[in-house]
Parts: structure tokens; C-alpha cells; sequence
């Protein structure tokens, strides 16, 4: 961890901590250094944002900063940090960054950056932002005429990206009931149109954001709302994601909470029988229950274990090719021959939602035992690969 970025980016409180001189340079820096990269190409960035009322300031800062650099900026407005990691990969862009400090009060904000494949920037690369932020390098030279940068429109990825959320499920969700905590934030913006595309009754609570609502008494962090409205409600689950909605915690129809060895055992099992579990190996950290290595011994479902964080999952699932893998607060899975990042509990809900649905399970019973493990463990540097995924637990 640097200076300034830590393993979830530059976050701090707004204008005491990050301020927009800050967001200025940072935009400043990216602006430059991806358009060194590609001479005789225009650099292009994306952005998206949370709902803090000092989002729109750190967006203006941002932008300023990186027009000025000569580069192109594509404005996805209110989103979430998955959409951000899923149009840059896909749109062809030159990185992305999320303005949000995911979980944290209103007061707060951070800044995410995003490299180019959708994972979270290299630390050579934040290495260098940070000595041009304390001054430490020549100043970079600003754009003229016609090379400075516009900024576009681009709400046209973030419809995308619901669009691709809604083609993950297989099967229609009609007739079950879904109870949805989208925490006053990014999720307002695309949870409840995933779930009424795919059919579901949904039940949707704290999604009229003002600025100074986000995470208040709510989402991810605050469970015990939506286990009880989910009871309330009569619903089959509940969703509560955090403010960038990179994180998800699951709630089944008696208002206990599903967590992530759960998710990942049934995202495991469902692909073992779909035949698309590569290497028959699911990848773990230390601190995942025993019950599941027993889970995963009735079912013949081979498991590593990485150290805990996203990012040694990911490192793991990168060097090896298996798939799936998670930790606390995220899940990965690997389709169509690479990695794709799903981050958050909240991209794999299809998976954990539509086999309810198929076998009315609520959750597997693999915490009855108490039996040990046989997988394999690996420790940070063993893969061999630099960097991380695009969620860390934010």
C-alpha cells in the first residue's frame, strides 16, 4: 500500500483527506500517461459514481483533470464499480475509474482505478501517480486545441452492463418473490431492473438516494433490515449490496443469512454439473468453514486455499485456470476460456438464485460437519502474478 492508494484505491473523507486537487492530478496523470502509451491514439476513460453528494464534485475534478491531458472522457453517471470494471473491458477503453468509498458514511469518498482488462490498476502505475501527486515528478505538459479532451454521455454502457447481468440466469425468475437493499446507492440505479427483467416479484427498500443517505442504517452492513423485511415481505431471498454494490450479502426466505461459503459451494456443485468446472477445483481461502471442504468431498469437488483477500484468489484462479473462487465478499468465475471478474456476492446471485428456484434449497446443510480438508494451499507470491481483481472487499 501507498501513500495515498491503498487496496480499495484513494479513499478518505471528501476535502479533507482526498480533495479535488487531489482528483484533479489524478485525472492529470491518467490523462497523460495513457495517451503516452498509445501515441498517435486518443486516450480513453471512463467514469462512473456513486451517489455521495461529493461524487459530482470528485467527477468534475476528474474530468478537468483529464481533459486537460488530452483525453476522452466517457461519463457512465450513478453506477456501480462492476459496470465500470465490465464496460472498460469490453467498450475497449484505456482504464475506468469509480468514484465511491464503497462501503463507508457519506462523508467519505474514494477513487477507484480500473486498468485496462477490468482489474485494479498495477502498483507500478500507482507508484507513479503518487510521486506525481507529491511533486516528485516534471510537470506534465497540458493539451492544445484540438487535443484536448471531450467529455460524452456514456449512459449507453451502464444499459449494457444490466443487459448482461440479465443474460447470466438460464431459466425465468417469474413467481418468486425478491426482496432488494440497494443501501441508497449505486445499485438504486440497476438492481430492481435486473430482477423485473428476469421475472421476479421484487420488494425493493432504501433506493430513493439524497446525497447523505448512502449506507446509512442500511445495505451490506446493516443485514438485520432486510432479513426482517424479507420475512415481512413473504420473499424466497433477499439481496443487500454496500454503496458501489462490489459487495452483496444474501438472505434466504426465513431471514438467515446465506454467506460465502454457501454461495460458493452452490455456485461449485452447479457447475460440476453443468460440466463447466474447470479442473474440477474450486478456489478458497484459509478461513472458509470446514464444513464446506466436507461439502466438497461428497460432491468430488477437488479445492485450493489461498491466504485471505480477493486478490490471492484471484492471483490463484489467473495461474491455474480454475474456477470458481471466492472469499468474503466477492466470487470469480471463469468463462469462455478467461477470467471473468464478477465482484460482489451480487454478480453470482443468478447462480445462487436460480438453483433455489430449481430445488427450493435455501442453503446446503455442509455446516453440519466437522470433518477436516485435503486441498492444496497456496500463499501470496506462489502464483507468480502481479496485481489483483477488481474488488477487494471493498
Amino acid at each position: 500500500m501507498g501513500k495515498y492508494f491503498g487496496t480499495d484505491g484513494f479513499r478518505g473523507e471528501a476535502n479533507v483527506d482526498l480533495t479535488v486537487e487531489h482528483a484533479y492530478k489524478v485525472g492529470r496523470f491518467l490523462g497523460w500517461y495513457y495517451g503516452q502509451k498509445t501515441p498517435g491514439e486518443r486516450c480513453r476513460v471512463v467514469i462512473g459514481k456513486d451517489t455521495r453528494r461529493s461524487s459530482y464534485m470528485f467527477e468534475y475534478s476528474l474530468v478537468s483533470g483529464l481533459t486537460a491531458s488530452g483525453a476522452d472522457v466517457f461519463l457512465l453517471h450513478v453506477t456501480t464499480t462492476p459496470s465500470v470494471s465490465y464496460v472498460v473491458r469490453t467498450e475497449g477503453f484505456h482504464c475506468g475509474i469509480m468514484i465511491s468509498a464503497s462501503h463507508n458514511p457519506y462523508y467519505d469518498n474514494g477513487i477507484k482505478v480500473i486498468n485496462e482488462r477490468g482489474e485494479k490498476l498495477e502498483e507500478s502505475v500507482i507508484t507513479k501517480i503518487e510521486q506525481y501527486l507529491d511533486g516528485e515528478m516534471e510537470e506534465i505538459p497540458l493539451a492544445k486545441r484540438d487535443a484536448i479532451g471531450r467529455t460524452v454521455d456514456f449512459a449507453a454502457g451502464r444499459n449494457r452492463y444490466i443487459g448482461y447481468l440479465i443474460s447470466i440466469a438460464t431459466r425465468s425468475f417469474k413467481n418468486m418473490k425478491v426482496a432488494l437493499d440497494c443501501a441508497n446507492g449505486s445499485a438504486s440505479a440497476i438492481a430492481k431492473n435486473v430482477f423485473d427483467a428476469l421475472g421476479a416479484q421484487t420488494f425493493v427498500m432504501n433506493n430513493e438516494p439524497n446525497g447523505l443517505n448512502i449506507n446509512t442504517d442500511c445495505g451490506s452492513t446493516h443485514i438485520e433490515y432486510l432479513q426482517k423485511f424479507v420475512v415481512e415481505q413473504g420473499c424466497d431471498a433477499g439481496f443487500a449490496y454496500d454503496g458501489d454494490a462490489d459487495r452483496c450479502i444474501a438472505v434466504d426466505s426465513e431471514g438467515n443469512v446465506v454467506d460465502g461459503d454457501r454461495i460458493l459451494y452452490i455456485c461449485g456443485k452447479y457447475m460440476k454439473e453443468q460440466g463447466s468446472l474447470f479442473s474440477n477445483t474450486v478456489v478458497t481461502t484459509i478461513m472458509s468453514n470446514f464444513g464446506l471442504y466436507k461439502a466438497f468431498d461428497r460432491e468430488g469437488i477437488s479445492y485450493e486455499k489461498t491466504a485471505v483477500g480477493d486478490k490471492y484468489v484471484y492471483e490463484n484462479m489467473a495461474a491455474t485456470g480454475n474456477s470458481p473462487g471466492g472469499g468474503d465478499a466477492s466470487v470469480c468465475v471463469r468463462e469462455h476460456g478467461e477470467h471473468r471478474k464478477l465482484p460482489g456476492r451480487r454478480a453470482v446471485r443468478p447462480y445462487y438464485f436460480q438453483q433455489a428456484r430449481h430445488n427450493r434449497r435455501r442453503y446446503p446443510d455442509f455446516l453440519k460437519g466437522d470433518g477436516g480438508c485435503s486441498g492444496k494451499e497456496t500463499v501470496p507470491g506462489k502464483a507468480g502474478l502481479r496485481g489483483g481483481d477488481l474488488s477487494s472487499g471493498a
